[in-house]
């Protein structure tokens, strides 16, 4: 039976809202033939966030017992996965009903489609929420597309932490990169250069705004607006773009 792994990254210190991830991934159906498992990787010396999960043989809990960060702890996760596909998916963010089987369904159907991402519902800690209007149509996204809008823009088009990919592809690419921050963005633009995707016409998931996340934090909002960060995107993209015109030279 095929598998998708969800590879959830956490760390004790701010894991407050993990089981209401849990009760909306409880509630997924999956297309025909499909099964899923939570792959839980805790990042930190002291192990801590298992208590806070229900006992489920789709768990599968484990920590690092030291301190790596978000790319490495992703990374160990998508090592541990069993899944022929692999699905981002932060601890304190769900899933809309049946969001999980929108991602799956467009790899399922069509083996040279490599990833799918689909809308967000952003919700404010006042309860207000809102989703941000697409870039481009649903429907397939040919390779470099996502660089080249993030390049000419310097917006990026998708929320990037809950995009599903193949699991042999994305071992193959390298998994998600060491950068500081925008770790899921980086590795989607440099993927999708090289594989078509489909974007998903329909709000998949709800991406919780709330005071001690890690992305609202000043000193985070700065790092990530560092050159050193937002620029590996354009550099990427105009490095491959170079090598390539160069391979194809007489």
């Amino acid at each position: 039976m095929p598998l998708l792994s969800v590879l959830t990254p956490t760390q004790a210190h701010n894991a407050d809202h993990i089981g209401a991830l849990w009760r909306s991934l409880a509630g997924q159906v999956l297309p025909p033939g499909w099964d899923w498992e939570w792959v839980v990787q805790e990042d930190g010396p002291r192990p801590a966030v298992r208590e806070l999960l229900p006992d489920d043989p789709r768990i599968r809990y484990d920590a690092l017992g030291v301190q790596l960060g978000g790319a490495a702890t992703r990374n160990v996760a998508m090592a541990r996965a069993a899944g022929d596909l692999v699905a981002g998916m932060d601890h304190d963010d769900w899933y809309e009903p049946g969001g999980l089987a929108a991602l799956v369904r467009p790899l399922a159907e069509d083996p040279a489609i490599t990833w799918s991402c689909g809308r967000i519902r952003w919700r404010n800690p006042d309860g207000t929420s809102w989703v941000k209007p697409d870039v481009f149509p649903p429907g397939r996204v040919e390779p470099a597309l996502i660089a080249d809008t993030f390049v000419r823009t310097d917006d990026f088009p998708f929320p990037a932490s809950i995009t599903t990919y193949r699991r042999a592809h994305l071992v193959a690419h390298g998994g998600w990169p060491a950068v500081a921050r925008s770790t899921d963005a980086v590795l989607l633009a440099a993927f999708s250069t090289h594989w078509p995707g489909v974007w998903v016409d329909r709000v998949v998931a709800v991406y919780r705004r709330w005071p001690a996340q890690h992305t609202v934090q000043p000193a985070d909002i700065a790092i990530r607006d560092l050159p050193h960060v937002r620029g590996v995107i354009a550099d990427r993209l105009a490095a491959e773009r170079t090598l390539t015109a160069s391979d194809r030279s007489p």
